[in-house]
C-alpha cells in the first residue's frame, strides 16, 4: 500500500484552496468599495452641513450670502453654471450670487451644490421672520468612472428665526 496523495486529492485541494481565495478577494472588494461610498456620502454632508451652517453664522441667512467668499469653509467653492448643479425645491429661491456651487474637497473629489431659501409670508399664525434655508449636494454615484448621468444627492435644510 503506497502512501501519499493522489492527482485527483491534490486537485481537490487546489479546487477549495482557489474557491476560498476568490471569495475572500471578492469580499475585500465590495468591502472597500462600500467603505469608499461611505466616506463620499458622509463627505456630502459635511459639505452641506458646512454651507448652512456658514450661512447661518455669518451670512445670517441672507439671500446675498456668497459661500466663495467666506475664508470659514474648508473646501474649494466656486460658482458654477454646470448642469450637474442640482435644482432648488419648488418655490425655493436661489441666493442672489447664484446659488449654484461646484465644491472641490481636499481629495480632489468633486460635488455640486445648491443654495436656495424659502421666507414664509401670508400663512395665518407663522411668523413672518421665519427662513427655511436649503443647501443640496450631489456627486456622482458610479466611482469608478467620471460618468455624470448617475448622481445621488443628499439635502439639507434648516428653520432660520430672524429678529
Amino acid at each position: 500500500m503506497k502512501r501519499g496523495m493522489s492527482l485527483i486529492e491534490v486537485m481537490i485541494f487546489i479546487a477549495v484552496l482557489s474557491i476560498a481565495i476568490i471569495g475572500t478577494s471578492g469580499y475585500r472588494y465590495f468591502s472597500t468599495l462600500g467603505i469608499r461610498m461611505s466616506d463620499i456620502e458622509i463627505t456630502a454632508g459635511r459639505i452641506a452641513s458646512q454651507l448652512c451652517e456658514s450661512w447661518k453664522g455669518i451670512g445670517g441667512g441672507s439671500s446675498t450670502y456668497n459661500p466663495t467668499a467666506d475664508s470659514y469653509i474648508g473646501f474649494n467653492v466656486s460658482e458654477t453654471t454646470s448642469s450637474l448643479a442640482p435644482d432648488e425645491p419648488l418655490n425655493f429661491n436661489l441666493l442672489s450670487s447664484g446659488g449654484k456651487y461646484k465644491i472641490i474637497t481636499d481629495n480632489n473629489e468633486i460635488y455640486y451644490a445648491s443654495m436656495s431659501y424659502y421666507i414664509t409670508t401670508g400663512i395665518s399664525g407663522a411668523d413672518p421672520n421665519l427662513e427655511t434655508l436649503n443647501v443640496t449636494v450631489t456627486w456622482s454615484s458610479n466611482i469608478s468612472t467620471t460618468d455624470s448621468s448617475s448622481r445621488s444627492s443628499f439635502s439639507l435644510s434648516e428653520l432660520l428665526i430672524t429678529h
